[in-house]
C-alpha cells in the first residue's frame, strides 16, 4: 500500500491526515500513575504452594512504596482472590481457598491502578482417590425422579415408553414421553426434551434447570374430525407446558435431583470411609457419558497459619466481597 502523501504542516491534522489521535491524558491522573511507578514488589509468595485441599497456605507480600508524596492522594493497596481486601505494604494472611486459586496484588490511587504481581495458590491432590460411579446407576435414578413427577394418575401421565437420558459434561437431556388428558378434547401425545446441568460446589452437589422444548400430537384422526384446529390447540399446549416447565416443573425435578446425587454421593462416600483412618470426603466430582468419577480426598486439620496482615500485625482491613 502506498505511503500516505503528508503536506508540511499536516501532520496530526485530522481534517487532513484522517487520523484521530487519542485525547490528551489528565495532568493530574497522569502524576498519580507516575507516583504508582516508583512502587516496588519485593516479594509476592503463597506458602506451601500447592497446598492439600483441606490444609491451610500463607500469603506473604512486601512492597516498597512510593516516597513522592501528592496533597490529598492516598495509595492504598489491595488484594484480590478471595474478595477484595485492603492490605499494609507488608504483611501475610492465611488462605484456604476452596478451588485453585489466583491473587492479584495492585496499588491504587483515585485516578490510576498498577499491578503489582500474581500468585496462583494451587492444590495437591497427589493423596485424592476418584470413586467411579456405574452411569446406568445414575441413568436409572434420573428415570426414577421423573417418574415421581409425573405418577400414574392425573391429568398427565408418562406414556408406555422408555425414558431417554444422554449425558454430556456435567449435564444431561430427558425424552420425557407424556400422554394429556384435554378436556372436551382429544387425548394429546406430549414429548418433553428437558435440560439440566449437575456440578459441583464446594463439594457438594449443585443442579440447575436449563431448558425444554415441548412437541404435542393430537393425531391423525384428531387433525380431520377438528377440521384442522388440532394444529393450533397443539401450538398453544405446546407454549402453556413450556411455560410450565419454565415456571415449576423444570426448577422442581433439578431440585429432586440434586437431592438424590447428593444421598447417592453421600452413600458411596460412608461406605468407603469403613475402616478408614483419616476419613475422606467429597472434593468434586465429572459427569460424562461414561460415568460420574467422584474425587475424594483425605481429611486432615492443620493448624491456622498465624495472620499478621493487619497495622500493627493485627487484623486485616476491610473485606469487599
Amino acid at each position: 500500500m502506498a505511503e500516505r502523501i503528508r503536506f508540511p504542516g499536516s501532520a496530526g491534522n485530522p481534517a487532513i491526515t484522517g487520523e484521530v489521535l487519542p485525547p490528551p491524558i489528565d495532568p493530574e491522573r497522569l502524576r498519580q500513575i507516575q507516583l504508582l511507578n516508583e512502587a516496588v514488589l519485593v516479594a509476592f509468595a503463597a506458602t506451601p504452594n500447592p497446598r492439600p485441599p483441606w490444609d491451610w497456605s500463607t500469603l506473604s507480600w512486601d512492597i516498597t512504596m512510593p516516597t513522592t508524596f501528592i496533597p490529598g492522594v492516598h495509595v492504598e493497596a489491595v488484594l484480590f482472590g478471595e474478595g477484595e481486601q485492603i492490605v499494609p505494604p507488608q504483611g501475610s494472611r492465611p488462605a484456604r481457598p476452596y478451588n485453585e486459586t489466583t491473587y492479584t496484588l495492585v496499588l491504587r490511587t483515585p485516578l490510576a491502578v498498577r499491578q503489582l504481581g500474581k500468585v496462583d495458590l494451587g492444590i495437591d491432590f497427589g493423596a485424592c482417590m476418584e470413586l467411579p460411579q456405574r452411569i446406568d446407576e445414575v441413568r436409572e435414578m434420573i428415570r426414577a425422579e421423573v417418574k415421581r413427577s409425573f405418577p400414574t394418575s392425573g391429568k398427565v401421565t408418562l406414556r408406555d415408553a422408555d425414558i431417554g437420558v444422554d449425558f454430556g459434561i456435567n449435564s444431561f437431556v430427558i425424552d420425557i414421553p407424556l400422554t394429556a388428558d384435554v378436556p372436551n378434547w382429544f387425548d394429546a401425545d406430549i414429548d418433553l426434551t428437558v435440560g439440566f446441568q449437575v456440578y459441583p460446589v464446594d463439594g457438594r452437589v449443585a443442579a440447575a434447570y436449563s431448558f425444554s422444548r415441548t412437541d404435542v400430537s393430537f393425531g391423525v384422526a384428531s387433525t380431520i374430525l377438528s377440521g384442522g384446529c388440532s394444529a393450533a390447540v397443539a401450538k398453544a399446549l405446546e407454549e402453556s407446558t413450556n411455560g410450565f416447565l419454565d415456571g415449576f416443573i423444570g426448577p422442581a425435578i433439578a431440585r429432586q435431583l440434586r437431592e438424590q446425587v447428593q444421598a447417592g454421593l453421600n452413600t458411596a462416600i460412608s461406605a468407603f470411609n469403613t475402616g478408614r483412618s483419616p476419613p475422606y470426603k467429597v472434593h468434586d466430582f465429572s459427569l460424562t457419558e461414561f460415568n460420574l468419577l467422584v474425587r475424594v480426598c483425605p481429611i486432615t486439620a492443620p493448624p491456622t497459619p498465624t495472620d499478621h496482615g493487619g497495622p500493627g500485625g493485627g487484623g486485616l482491613g476491610p473485606l469487599r466481597g
